[in-house]
């Protein structure tokens, strides 16, 4: 569910790879984020976590189905699930001591946003897309995924992305404040350099 590499320089990759389901959140994917957020917090050797989807696109968003709709999972299961996605996404990630840079390609989606919020930098591909889908299924955008929304975009930006459920491409992303920087090709490299780049700012001594 996370393919985890670790580079020098204290950067730590963490992609999420479900490329089957556009990297949509579920009950695995959500517990292994939940798992790695906490082995990571407390580790001085990483300085920087990098976020980006395996397959072209960074997530989907939450998987509904494997949550709540048709999912034959036990329930003691899923009240674990609810539970970890409520912790990384709410206290764990703006807890992180490290530098946090997300790398986005393709679809990024929703229930995606917190992790976004608690970047310090966000990098997107120029044919990315960003939304909030879920008024196209007759309910508004979670209390969490809209509070994150509101904390990185403008008023405006937020109430036409979730009142109209339209998707968004990386351009208009960056005039409404979620996005840092848009690139031709893969945003990954860009958010290595990004990386490398804020560790020698910290310090020198790698120059």
């Amino acid at each position: 569910m996370l393919k985890i590499s670790d580079l020098d320089g204290g950067i730590r990759c963490v992609g999420l790879d479900r490329a089957a389901k556009r990297n949509a959140i579920g009950v695995e994917l959500t517990l292994a984020l939940e798992d790695i957020l906490l082995r990571t917090r407390h580790l001085a050797e990483i300085n920087t976590l990098v976020f980006h989807g395996i397959g072209g696109n960074f997530s989907a968003g939450m998987d509904m189905k494997d949550f709540f709709d048709s999912s034959t999972r036990p329930a003691d299961e899923l009240r674990r699930a609810r539970a970890a996605t409520e912790n990384w996404r709410t206290r764990l990630l703006r807890a992180m001591p490290q530098t946090i840079i997300s790398a986005v390609q393709g679809y990024c989606l929703g229930g995606a946003m917190p992790i976004l919020e608690s970047s310090d930098i966000v990098i997107a591909s120029a044919d990315a897309r960003f939304g909030f889908p879920e008024i196209n299924f007759g309910f508004v955008p979670g209390g969490q995924i809209i509070k994150s929304a509101t904390n990185m975009m403008t008023r405006r930006g937020v109430y036409y992305a979730a009142l109209t459920g339209r998707p968004f491409d990386a351009a208009q992303a960056l005039r409404w404040g979620l996005v840092t920087r848009i690139v031709d090709g893969d945003p990954l490299d860009a958010a290595l350099a990004a990386a490398r780049a804020s560790k020698r700012i910290i310090d020198p001594s790698l120059d």
